[in-house]
């Protein structure tokens, strides 16, 4: 299986969207230098070209092309997962657990979140009470 480097992903990425090895180094904070020679690794790690030389600028190769379309949904994934993260951290998700005699707590959820954004109403049941999952702060 081949290496994927998720860093040298994004700067063949930003390669595609910005068109010269120059203002993707620009993009980056890097040196173009060291752009081409992430790339060249990257490349090399795959297994396949990436860029073909065009005069004095690159084109991305036929596999430069699949390789972003694969690509693109990881940095979806990592995207879904930062905003996840985000909001964990904000206090907006998370998972609370609250415990009570059953006779204490009302089945199925309705109203016993008490102003939590969101509540699954699963309740945990057994002995000793039943519970309400929600999944609104921490």
């Amino acid at each position: 299986m081949a290496e994927w480097d998720i860093r040298k992903l994004h700067i063949l990425r930003t390669l595609r969207e910005r068109g010269t090895v120059t203002a993707t180094a620009e993009a980056l904070s890097m040196t173009p230098s060291a752009v081409s020679q992430q790339l060249t690794n990257l490349s090399k790690q795959l297994g396949v070209p990436l860029l073909q030389a065009q005069g004095r600028r690159v084109r991305l190769t036929d596999a430069a092309r699949l390789v972003l379309r694969h690509a693109e949904a990881v940095f979806e994934q990592l995207e879904r997962a930062d905003a996840a993260l985000a909001a964990y951290v904000h206090g907006e998700a998370g998972e609370v657990r609250v415990g009570a005699f059953s006779t204490a707590v009302p089945t199925g959820g309705a109203g016993a979140a008490g102003g939590a954004p969101r509540c699954d109403g699963a309740g945990t049941g057994g002995r000793g009470g039943g519970g309400v999952r929600a999944a609104g702060g921490r």
